[in-house]
């Protein structure tokens, strides 16, 4: 979306959701102002819930098995922003932290560091 000269919106609202069917989805709302997107975002709620959808967890819960994969507790801590890491879908750990908007190419750019496992 290009307004104002911006070529994103400022505020984004996302809700993930399985659907009657039990279909896994996602739905991202965006405008310029936070009252506007949280009044569409009402509606979208209501309006999935009468469609019978359930609302999703953000991230998976942690496992049951203790390995610590699922919880910051276990999560090495950035260097550079001294937060916990996030675990890599392909094994490993990164820091998820957002260190500029724009990187030049029109895409947010995020901190490098990773760790091991």
């Amino acid at each position: 979306m290009v307004e104002n000269g911006m070529t994103e919106a400022p505020v984004s609202w996302t809700v993930r959701y399985q659907t009657p069917e039990g279909f896994d989805a996602m739905l991202t709302l965006r405008g310029a102002e936070v009252k506007t997107v949280m009044a569409s975002a009402k509606q979208a709620v209501e309006a999935m819930t009468k469609a019978g959808c359930k609302p999703q967890a953000s991230r998976p819960p942690a496992s049951a098995s203790g390995n610590g994969n699922g919880g910051d507790q276990s999560a090495p801590l950035c260097p550079t922003h001294n937060k916990p890491m996030k675990h890599s879908q392909h094994g490993g750990w990164y820091c998820p932290v957002k260190i500029a908007e724009d990187g030049g190419d029109g895409k947010p750019v995020y901190c490098k560091q990773k760790a091991k496992e």
